[in-house]
């Protein structure tokens, strides 16, 4: 048995229509399968927000926020709004090369996540073999 309300009270969802507006987004639509979560779209991340009651105000999920905890209408456009300055921040440039190696455009596109360190480490890794295979040829003639 859901302890969530049945409806939004249109004095609520006109609260938090205005303070997203004042933030720069729009409250979107309802989402599939509830009554009282709607989901907003706002600089590549996506949030919901449950209403919780008149008495709990709003559960905000998205990232950093899990648990949705109730917060008003004005602490839902501040965090959302938030987020999105944070998001917009530039990630670590790719070189073209690693080392003489070419760089993936796979890699080159998310230089600073853990596929990229991954394929650094290896190719890294491969060099140095390289290397010693070649020091090793050496010796051996």
């Amino acid at each position: 048995m859901s302890i969530l309300p049945r409806h939004t009270p249109a004095v609520h969802l006109d609260a938090l229509t205005e303070e997203l507006e004042a933030a720069g987004t729009t409250l979107g639509p309802v989402k599939p399968g509830t009554r009282v979560t709607r989901i907003v779209d706002h600089g590549g991340i996506r949030w919901t927000v449950t209403f919780l009651g008149a008495r709990y105000g709003w559960a905000l999920r998205g990232p950093g926020i899990e648990h949705g905890v109730g917060m008003d209408a004005p602490e839902v456009a501040e965090h959302i709004a938030a987020a999105a300055l944070d998001a917009e921040e530039p990630g670590i440039p790719a070189p073209a090369t690693w080392r003489g190696v070419p760089v993936p455009e796979e890699y080159a596109t998310r230089w600073d996540s853990p596929a990229a360190v991954a394929w650094r480490e290896g190719a890294s890794a491969a060099l140095a073999v390289a290397k010693l295979t070649a020091v090793a040829a050496q010796g051996d003639s």
